[in-house]
């Protein structure tokens, strides 16, 4: 996982790089852009208020002006004239920033300016002054022209002064914002003028939006690695699952470009492969073995057959319980290779309907002796019918039976039970119960808890191990639970629909 760990760290840093620089970027950039803006404005309100002079015969000779004015005509227009000129002059801009200001029609303009931007300093001041301050023109004139001036903002202001204002004064106002205040003789209230502001965009807004940007950039590569691990992660769980289940042999194609996740899979892969190699010589060695013991237990059943009519009576009480023990010996050994075949898959199932009353019912008769002191209860209906393989299904219901007669005290109470999916067999005994921490080792073979129910029960640890495993080949599992008598309930659960296809 090192890779993909220094992948994301990549993608971290490699992303706030990007962020830093795109900021950086975008902020020259804005800078620039708001720089030359502003002074295209500038350079907008110095035209208009210059050929508001020029125009109106206040002043011929503009030396504070940027442009250099020409005019084309001797005769001026009349004051009220001028704001529709002001309105439709004409501006051009050529590729060396410099910039042509035209007045009336394109054929025969009235004045015409042109300027560089090239210089700096504006002095707009002695412009506005010059114009405030003439008498040529009255103050609804001025206003009027100052309206039609497209660069220009103008507003009304009340202000409380001692000393009234009476001229033109420079003021400043926030974010470097410059303007005039403005008190005519003939006004009541002063008038605030300054540069319009364009629509240019916000360099706040700007970076928040590339910031913005790259973060959800550097988060979706993110969410991408993320989803990948995750990806591996499920894949990596599927296969240690397969492998668990018995699985040999990695499945082709998986999704791991570093690698790693491959490696680590071949190992689990060769960790199975070992582990079934091992529990493949076992599972010979002990059916071998078992395999070998039937011929010599044969041998003694038949010696012992055979000494019994040539003894006298006390003799052959103890050939007897020599017989006993072979009979536990040839148990064993039968219970030993049954496990084997259900645990090695080599087990072929029959499976056939069968009325599962009449299975129990057989069951019961056939170990009449070893129940007859317990009060054994049967709730099935006589026309249930079931489908299971009916020699296997016979010696798990006989295991669980048996097992919990060793237990019961009083009594045993056996349920079927069913619906669209599943039946389920429960075989219930008063005894003393099984602790639940203890209830998934009675299933491991040849295991025995060291409790009262164990001690004095005997048997070898396989019947609830073949149980299961005839369980499993019939599509079920069995439970352990408490019984409402307070020993413990075994329930047999198995599938209606795992077998239809072997049927059909």
């Amino acid at each position: 996982m090192q890779a993909e760990m220094w992948r994301l760290y990549r993608h971290l840093i490699f992303g706030g790089v990007v962020i830093v620089v795109c900021c950086y970027i975008v902020m020259e950039f804005t800078q620039i852009r708001f720089g030359a803006s502003k002074a295209e404005q500038l350079l907008c309100v110095d035209a208009e208020f210059s050929s508001a002079l020029l125009l109106s015969g206040v002043s011929q000779n503009l030396p504070d002006s940027q442009f250099n004015w020409t005019l084309t005509s001797k005769e001026l227009p009349v004051v009220s004239d001028i704001p529709s000129l002001m309105i439709d002059k004409t501006w051009l801009k050529f590729p060396d920033n410099s910039y042509q200001l035209t007045f009336g029609d394109s054929d025969s303009p009235i004045l015409i300016g042109r300027a560089s931007q090239g210089n700096p300093l504006f002095q707009l001041e002695s412009l506005v002054k010059l114009f405030l301050q003439t008498d040529r023109m009255g103050y609804q004139e001025k206003i009027d022209l100052m309206e039609s001036m497209p660069c220009l903002a103008m507003k009304k202001i009340s202000t409380d002064v001692s000393d009234p204002i009476m001229g033109v004064v420079l003021v400043h106002g926030a974010y470097s914002e410059y303007g005039f205040v403005w008190k005519d003789k003939d006004a009541k209230e002063p008038v605030y003028l300054s540069v319009a502001q364009s629509d240019s965009f916000s360099l706040t807004l700007v970076v928040v939006l590339v910031v913005g940007v790259g973060i959800t950039i550097m988060l979706l590569l993110i969410w991408r690695e993320l989803v990948s691990l995750d990806f591996k992660r499920k894949t990596f769980e599927s296969i240690t699952r397969q492998i668990a289940r018995g699985r040999s042999g990695l499945p082709k194609g998986i999704p791991d470009s570093s690698g790693t996740l491959k490696e680590l899979a071949y190992s689990f892969d060769s960790m199975s492969s070992h582990i079934q190699r091992l529990l493949k010589v076992q599972r010979e060695m002990i059916n071998a073995i078992s395999h070998e013991l039937r011929t010599p237990i044969a041998r003694l059943r038949f010696g012992l057959e055979v000494m019994k009519d040539e003894v006298d009576d006390d003799v052959a009480k103890t050939i007897e319980a020599l017989e006993g023990d072979v009979e536990e010996l040839n148990t064993l050994v039968d219970e030993v290779l049954t496990y084997g075949k259900l645990e090695g898959g080599s087990l072929a199932l029959n499976f056939s309907e069968l009325c599962i009353a009449q299975v129990v019912d057989n069951i019961l008769q056939h170990n009449h002796l070893l129940l007859q002191h317990l009060d054994v209860q049967v709730h099935i209906d006589k026309n249930d019918l079931v489908l299971a393989d009916e020699h296997h299904l016979s010696r798990a219901l006989q295991n669980l039976i048996l097992n919990a007669s060793k237990y019961a005290n009083s009594k045993i109470v056996i349920t079927f039970s069913h619906d669209e999916e599943r039946w389920q067999l429960d075989i219930e005994d008063d005894g003393p119960g099984i602790a639940f921490e203890d209830r998934d080792k009675v299933f491991i073979p040849f295991q025995r808890l060291d409790n009262s129910r164990t001690r004095a029960s005997g048997g070898y640890g396989l019947g609830l191990a073949i149980v299961q495993r005839i369980a499993f080949w019939h599509g079920g599992a069995v439970l352990i639970d408490a019984s409402e008598s307070g020993g413990a309930k075994f329930s047999l659960i198995w599938s209606r629909n795992q077998h239809q296809k072997t049927l059909s």
